[in-house]
């Protein structure tokens, strides 16, 4: 019975006459070593709602949308090797989409309850092959703002 309580209470937290706060989505800080590059990556999302890609990278597919729940998702995928991201922190995926907030960014996930806000992977290009690098609340910088740049 609680889980379902928390459920409701969090459900209730994310409905439109709670307006939220809204910001600026950058990818930060990959976990990336010397000679790789990031191929592309996923984030589920919790309690985020989606307002705009402001911007997408050359070479690059991005999708970000919420289900009828309060949970989503933050993808980009690079076209071929020219287009992945050597840098920890490109300034492709500085500021490159809109977000709601309707509450503190919950940094794990809650035992019978919601995950985190932020909770995902990079794909990385090594000289070996790829490897799956984690992505979390850390790795997504939220800069508020009303509107895209």
């Amino acid at each position: 019975m609680k889980p379902l309580l928390l459920l409701a209470l969090l459900a209730a937290s994310c409905t439109p006459t709670n307006k939220g706060r809204s910001y600026l989505v950058s990818i930060v800080d990959i976990p990336l070593k010397p000679g790789e590059s990031m191929e592309s990556f996923a984030i589920a999302t919790w309690g985020v709602q989606f307002g705009a890609v402001c911007a997408i990278p050359g070479g690059w597919r991005i999708k970000a949308g919420n289900s009828a729940t309060p949970d989503g998702d933050l993808q980009g995928e690079g076209s071929h090797g020219a287009t992945w991201f050597s840098e920890r922190s490109p300034a492709e995926l500085r500021n490159f989409a809109l977000v709601t907030l309707h509450g503190e960014v919950q940094r794990e996930d809650v035992a019978f309850g919601p995950d985190a806000t932020f909770k995902g992977h990079a794909l990385i290009s090594t000289e070996e092959g790829e490897r799956k690098a984690a992505l979390d609340y850390r790795n997504v910088r939220l800069t508020p703002a009303r509107r895209c740049p």
